[in-house]
């Protein structure tokens, strides 16, 4: 019998790897509130609503007349809890509901770690303004506020003095659907991205990158993430040390069995502080085809066999080869388009893997000013033979890309 796979929620660019489930023995329901070409081109079946709406979704598939799921994940999605309701519905393995909500909302994901002993921001929840000025008051300044239910970075902001807090946290709480934000720490280091997958109690690593910070607060309060590079410029023994912090991590969140994305700090001083740890596939095409890049390694087969409750298949996860990688992006921040072109007349250099719109361009589109992590204008990855070649491709492919701004004068 051919087994019927769910795909609630398509992260962005990750329709590209849509295109590899579509195989005989697997029949594509496909839940997205933004359908490509791709998606259209993958799904048996197609059902346009929100994905982070389980009501809608389960609504969607009576609508549809399918009352049978054999598997059910996201690409890069983040709406664990949706995920786990709809396994729980239809009968298909996945993890409890409060498990997926205790990963996904960050208040509660921080309170567990740091029951567990692991190191995480000193941090309070809050869900009023005043509450907001009080938690800030405790924890000091420079602080970092975030919704608690919001994704993307989206409301993420740094608030370094303390008449911009009640600004701050006013645009948090109109962002977070719960009316629920946190208040951290402000941390400095390095970041990184360790993608694996958890079974039986072991972590199973198959990537591992650094985060490309080098603008981060060029548009405070705002903070911009360029990219993601491998391989790390960390030693193995510190990968090591951080890997063993993401595995006690999944442990004391009960993160098993299931594929899991992180986002790590590694204070100037050493200090292993997990700031991200959930149970999904790491999105933007990272996991996919940024570090499948970089080692060979495809995590889609085992992300199927999981929903599917088959076991992991952990031979699939070793490296195949060890070249660079990375994925750039160049911020949208504010402008008139006089003029697009096709960012693939650009992708015939050497070493460009894809070069990509990150939001929909035309003559007389206005690009508002940057305001999160998902204001990307353009996109680039690329590959070469070490990080610093990588890199120069896809800087130099940014700067060619067919698209002129008019003049603020005109």
């Amino acid at each position: 019998m051919t087994d019927r796979l769910l795909v609630c929620g398509i992260g962005t660019g990750m329709d590209h790897s849509l295109t590899e489930l579509r195989l005989p023995r697997w029949e594509l329901v496909v839940v997205t509130d933004t359908p490509t070409d791709r998606v259209r081109a993958a799904a048996d079946v197609l059902l346009v609503c929100d994905p982070n709406d389980a009501v809608a979704v389960l609504a969607a598939l009576s609508a549809a007349g399918i009352d049978r799921i054999d598997g059910v994940f996201s690409l890069g999605a983040d709406n664990p809890p949706v995920i786990s309701t709809l396994a729980h519905r239809f009968g298909c393995p996945g993890l409890p509901l409060e498990t997926a909500l205790n990963c996904t909302l960050k208040d509660r994901r921080l309170a567990i770690l740091r029951k567990a002993g692991l190191d995480v921001p000193r941090f309070a929840p809050a869900e009023s303004v005043g509450e907001a000025v009080q938690a800030v008051a405790e924890i000091g300044l420079p602080a970092v506020i975030k919704p608690s239910d919001q994704t993307g970075s989206l409301g993420v902001m740094k608030v370094e003095s303390a008449d911009r807090v009640r600004e701050c946290a006013a645009e948090a709480l109109r962002l977070s659907p719960g009316g629920r934000i946190v208040i951290e720490e402000f941390l400095e280091g390095t970041e990184h991205t360790l993608a694996a997958f958890m079974a039986d109690g072991e972590l199973h690593r198959f990537g591992f990158a650094d985060r490309e910070y080098g603008r981060k607060e060029e548009f405070a309060p705002y903070f911009f993430e360029g990219g993601d590079t491998l391989p790390s410029r960390l030693t193995t023994e510190q990968i090591d040390e951080i890997t063993d912090v993401v595995l006690r991590g999944a442990r004391a969140l009960r993160l098993d069995p299931t594929v899991i994305n992180t986002d790590i700090l590694r204070t100037h001083d050493g200090r292993v502080v997990l700031l991200e740890i959930t149970c999904r596939l790491t999105g933007s095409r990272i996991a996919t085809e940024v570090m499948r890049l970089a080692t060979g390694v495809d995590p889609l087969p085992n992300v199927v066999r999981l929903a599917l409750g088959w076991p992991l298949e952990p031979g699939e996860l070793e490296p195949t080869h060890n070249r660079a990688a990375v994925q750039r992006f160049l911020p949208a921040d504010g402008g008139v388009v006089e003029w697009v072109g096709d960012p693939r007349d650009v992708t015939r250099r050497a070493g460009v893997h894809d070069v990509f719109w990150g939001t929909e361009l035309a003559p007389g589109t206005v690009v508002p000013p940057y305001r999160g992590g998902a204001d990307a204008l353009a996109g680039v990855i690329a590959y070469a033979a070490e990080p610093a070649e990588a890199e120069a491709v896809a800087e130099r492919t940014l700067r060619a890309l067919p698209l002129r701004f008019k003049d603020s004068a005109g």
